[in-house]
C-alpha cells in the first residue's frame, strides 16, 4: 500500500516524538550506572511516561503502551516508599527500559504492506481503495504485525490462499459480499487450513449492522472514527493471545464412574479438575478448590442438586460461580425449578462431549467477563490481603514458566490451627488481626514481588521465586525463627501460638496449583501437629495410590494395547522450514490415537498416558517401527526430507530399542541418516552417562538427536556440550522472549554445533519475530 505525504509526515512526527520522550526518560533516569537510586529525576521521569502513554494509546501501539503503565507503577510504588529499591527491583526496571527501547525502535521501519504473493502477513484488510485507512494501518504496522491491504474480492480470495494471516478486517462497504467471502472462508477450513478471525469496521454499529455482523460470524465491529488502540489490543489478543490459568471445575456427582467420565473429558479440555462423590463436602471442596464452575448431578444421597445450589448461593462469595446441572432428568418443570434455584444451565444425559465442554467453557468466560467488568478485585476483606483464588492463579503460571527459569519457586504454607482436629478458639476479628500481623512480618523477610496470600481463615500462603533452592531453606528457616519469637507470648505466660509451616519446591512437572498448594498444606498440618519449631518440606507419601478409579483405568490401558496392536496409533505431520536454507525443510511425525478410539489422554499428552499404563516400552518400539518405514518409502521416492520423532524418556536407558532400531534398519536395508530422534531433557537429567552412551549409539547408525524442553541457561549449555546432541528445542515459554535473550541463545547453542529448532505452536503469534532469524527451522503451518 502507497502512503500520502500528508500520512509519511504524520509517521516520521510521531517516529520523532516517541525517540525524543525515549531520550528524556534516558536522560532522567532514576537508576545511576553505579546502581544506586537517584530520587531526583523520578518526578522528571514519571511526566515523560505519561506523555509516552498517552502518544502510545492514540497511535494504538499495544506494546509501548503496556510498557510505560507497567513502568509507571513500579517506579511510583518505589518512590511512595520513600526508600532505597532492592536489586531485584533495580534490575527489573532496567529490563523495562531496555524493552521499551527496543519497542520504540520496532516502530522505526515497519513492514507496513505486502503482496499476496509474499504470504507473510498476519492482518489483511479488505476496504475500498483510497487514502482514509492509513492510520489503521500505520499502526498494525508499527506493532510489529504485517498487514496486506486488499481492494477487492478477488484480491481477497489470492491473499487468503497464502494460509498465514490471522486476523481479517473488513470494512461493512463489503457486507453486501461477504456472501461469497465465507464461501472462501468455508473452504479453508474444509481443507483444514486456517480461518482468520473476523473484524469489521463500519461508519455506524447500530443493530441492524451488529445483526449483519454477527451473520457472518464475526464476533467484533468498530465503528468510526476507531479508536485505535481499542482495535489494536483486540488484534494483538488475536494473534498473541496472553497465557491464562487453567480454569477450574468442581464435579459433584455420587456414581464415580460419572464423577471420572466427566473429570477425564474436562481434563481433555485443557481444564482443571476436581471430583467428590458426596454432595455433603460440596462447601469445602468449594472453599478449597475456587472453582471457575460447578458441574452438578440433581439427584444424589444425602442432598439433591437444588439443596446445594441454594445453600452454595447463600454466600457471597460464590454467588458469581456458575453452575450447571448434568442429569438424565428429562422433565421441564423440574429442570425449571433447577434453574429458578440458582443455576445457570442444564444438560440432559446423555450429552455430547463437544457439547458439555462448549457449555462449561461459555459459562466459564462469560462469568469471567462480567467480573472483569466490575470493580472488584480478588481480596480477602477482612484483612485485605489477596485470597486463596489469586494464589491458585500465580501457582498455575510459575508451574508454566519454570522449566524455562534458571530460579527455584518455592511456596510456604502458615497454619494456626487443624480444622479437622482442634478448630480455632480465636474470635475472627482477633484471627484476623493474627494473620495480618504475620504477614507483615513476612513482608520484612520476603521480596516485594513474592506473593503472600490468606489461603483460608487461619492461613497464609506465601509464593515466592529464589535462584537456589539453599536461598528458599534460609527462608523458611529465618521465617520460622521470627514466628516462634512473635507467638511465644511472655516468659511466664503458657500461652504461646502454635503454628505449623510448610514448604513444596514448584517445578514443571504437571501437577496442577491445587495438588501443590494442597501438598503444602498437608506439610504444615504434619507440623502443626508434631510442635515443629521449623519447617517441614512436603514428601510423597511412600507407596501412595492413585485415587482414580481403577476399573477405568485398567480400561485405558487395555483400549491403549490394543491401540498399539491394530495399528490405531496415527501420526500427524508437522513440517518445519529451514531459515536460512531455502526450500529446505524437516517433518515431524507426532503419534496420536485414532478417532475411531476410546482413548483419553491423561493431560493431552500421550507419552505421559503411555508411562501411566505401564507401556512406555511397546509405544517406543511402535514409533521406531512407524517412523523407520517411513523413512524407506521416502528414500524410495527419492525424498531426502528429515524426519523427527520423539521418545519416551525410558528409550534412553533401554538398550533393546537400540537392537530393534538396528533390526528394522538392517530389515530395510537403511541407514538412520535424514533420522532424528527428540527427548525431553529434563527425563534424561538423572542418568547423564547413560544418555551421552545412548545418543552416541544413535550417532553410530546415522541417526541425529534433539533435547526438547531446552532451558537455555549455563546448566543447560553444559549438558549439551556433555551429551554432544545435533539439536536442541528451546522451553515454549522463551518463544515471547527478548531479542537479546534469543540473539544469546542462538551464539551459544551454535557454538556447540547445534541447530535450533522452535517446538510447535497452535498459533504464529506464539512466537517472537525475532526468531525467525536466530532459529534453524521455524514452524510452517500453525492451526486455527
Amino acid at each position: 500500500m502507497k502512503m500520502t505525504a500528508t500520512g509519511n509526515s504524520h509517521n516520521r512526527l510521531l517516529q520523532q516524538q516517541l525517540t525524543e520522550i525515549l531520550a528524556d526518560i534516558e536522560g532522567n533516569w532514576p537508576v545511576l550506572p553505579s546502581g544506586m537510586w537517584n530520587a531526583s529525576g523520578v518526578r522528571s521521569v514519571l511526566r515523560h511516561l505519561h506523555e509516552l502513554t498517552r502518544k502510545s494509546r492514540q497511535a494504538g501501539l499495544v506494546n509501548i503502551n503496556k510498557l510505560t503503565q507497567l513502568m509507571d507503577q513500579a517506579i511510583n510504588e518505589i518512590f511512595q516508599e520513600g526508600i532505597q529499591p532492592d536489586r531485584e527491583e533495580i534490575d527489573l526496571l532496567n529490563q523495562y527500559l531496555d524493552e521499551l527501547k527496543a519497542a520504540v525502535a520496532a516502530t522505526e521501519a515497519p513492514g507496513s504492506g505486502g503482496t499476496a504473493v509474499d504470504s507473510s502477513f498476519e492482518v489483511i484488510y479488505l476496504h475500498p481503495e483510497n487514502r482514509a485507512q492509513d492510520q489503521i494501518t500505520e499502526a498494525i504496522a508499527k506493532n510489529g504485525w504485517r498487514v496486506l491491504s486488499v481492494h477487492g474480492i478477488e484480491e481477497l480470495r489470492t491473499a487468503l490462499a497464502g494460509e498465514k494471516a490471522r486476523v481479517l478486517l473488513v470494512d461493512t462497504e463489503y457486507m453486501q459480499q461477504m456472501g461469497e467471502v465465507n464461501r472462501f472462508l468455508d473452504e479453508l477450513r474444509a481443507q483444514k487450513k486456517r480461518r482468520p478471525e473476523l473484524i469489521f469496521l463500519s461508519n455506524q454499529c447500530d443493530i441492524e449492522i451488529r445483526l449483519e455482523v454477527l451473520r457472518t460470524g464475526a464476533t467484533q465491529c468498530f465503528s468510526k472514527p476507531v479508536n485505535i488502540n481499542d482495535l489494536m489490543l483486540s488484534i494483538k489478543q488475536i494473534i498473541s493471545p496472553e497465557v491464562q490459568p487453567h480454569n477450574r471445575v468442581l464435579i459433584v456427582e455420587d456414581d464415580e464412574s460419572q464423577a471420572q467420565f466427566a473429570s477425564a473429558l474436562l481434563r481433555k479440555g485443557s481444564l482443571e479438575t476436581l471430583a467428590i462423590t458426596d454432595p455433603l463436602h460440596v462447601m469445602e471442596a468449594v472453599a478449597r478448590f475456587q472453582p471457575d464452575l460447578i458441574l452438578m448431578d440433581l439427584y444424589m444421597p444425602g442432598a439433591n442438586g437444588i439443596e446445594l445450589t441454594q445453600v452454595i448461593r447463600e454466600r457471597d462469595e460464590s454467588l458469581t460461580i456458575p453452575i450447571v446441572f448434568l442429569s438424565g432428568e428429562d422433565d421441564l418443570e423440574k429442570k425449571l425449578l433447577a434453574l429458578h434455584s440458582g443455576a445457570d444451565d442444564f444438560l440432559t444425559k446423555p450429552v455430547r462431549p463437544q457439547h458439555l465442554l462448549a457449555t462449561v467453557k461459555t459459562r466459564i468466560n462469560r462469568a469471567k467477563a462480567i467480573f472483569a467488568a466490575g470493580v472488584k478485585g480478588h481480596i480477602d476483606h477482612p484483612t485485605g490481603l489477596r485470597n486463596r483464588r489469586q494464589l491458585l492463579q500465580q501457582l498455575d503460571l510459575c508451574s508454566y514458566e519454570m522449566a524455562s527459569k534458571d530460579s527455584i519457586c518455592a511456596l510456604f504454607y502458615i497454619t494456626l490451627a487443624d480444622q479437622e482436629q482442634n478448630p480455632h478458639d480465636l474470635e475472627s476479628d482477633e484471627l484476623n488481626t493474627l494473620l495480618l500481623d504475620i504477614a507483615v512480618l513476612a513482608e520484612t523477610l520476603f521480596g516485594k514481588r513474592d506473593f503472600i496470600a490468606r489461603t483460608d481463615k487461619q492461613s497464609l500462603g506465601i509464593l515466592l521465586q529464589r535462584k537456589a533452592e539453599a536461598d528458599v531453606e534460609a527462608l523458611g528457616s529465618a521465617l520460622c525463627e521470627q514466628l516462634n519469637e512473635a507467638l511465644a507470648g511472655d516468659s511466664t505466660s503458657q500461652d504461646a501460638q502454635r503454628f505449623g509451616v510448610g514448604l513444596e519446591l514448584i517445578d514443571a512437572d504437571p501437577l496442577s496449583a491445587y495438588v501443590h498448594l494442597s501438598h503444602a498444606e498437608a506439610a504444615a498440618l504434619q507440623a502443626y501437629r508434631g510442635g515443629e519449631e521449623g519447617y517441614l518440606r512436603y514428601q510423597e507419601p511412600s507407596g501412595a495410590a492413585e485415587a482414580h478409579d481403577t476399573a477405568s483405568d485398567d480400561f485405558q490401558k487395555h483400549q491403549f494395547a490394543t491401540a498399539l496392536q491394530t495399528g490405531l496409533i496415527e501420526f500427524i505431520d508437522q513440517h518445519f522450514t529451514a531459515s536460512l536454507d531455502f526450500g529446505k525443510e524437516i517433518t515431524e511425525l507426532m503419534p496420536m490415537p485414532a478417532p475411531a478410539t476410546d482413548i483419553v489422554l491423561i493431560s493431552d499428552d500421550i507419552y505421559l498416558t503411555a508411562e501411566q499404563y505401564g507401556l512406555s516400552d511397546s509405544f517406543d518400539q511402535y514409533i521406531c517401527k512407524n517412523v523407520i518405514k517411513r523413512l524407506g518409502d521416502n528414500a524410495l521416492k527419492g525424498d531426502k526430507t528429515q524426519i523427527i520423532v520423539r521418545l519416551s524418556a525410558h528409550a534412553a536407558n533401554d538398550e533393546k530399542i537400540l537392537e530393534f532400531i538396528r533390526t528394522e534398519l538392517r530389515n530395510l536395508q537403511l541407514v538412520g541418516t535424514g533420522l532424528m530422534v527428540e527427548f525431553n531433557l529434563p527425563s534424561l537429567a538423572s542418568n547423564l552417562k547413560q544418555a551421552r552412551h545412548f545418543l552416541g549409539e544413535l550417532s553410530a547408525m546415522g541417526i541425529a538427536s534433539l533435547l526438547g524442553n531446552f532451558a537455555c541457561n549455563e546448566t543447560a549449555y553444559k549438558v549439551l556440550a556433555y551429551l554432544k546432541a545435533d539439536g536442541v528445542r528451546p522451553h515454549i515459554s522463551l518463544m515471547q522472549t527478548s531479542q537479546e535473550k534469543i540473539q544469546e541463545i542462538a551464539t551459544q547453542v551454535h557454538s556447540l554445533h547445534a541447530k535450533i529448532i522452535l517446538p510447535r505452536v497452535e498459533h504464529f503469534g506464539q512466537i517472537s519475530l525475532h526468531w525467525s532469524d536466530a532459529a534453524d527451522f521455524v514452524q510452517t503451518d500453525y492451526d486455527d
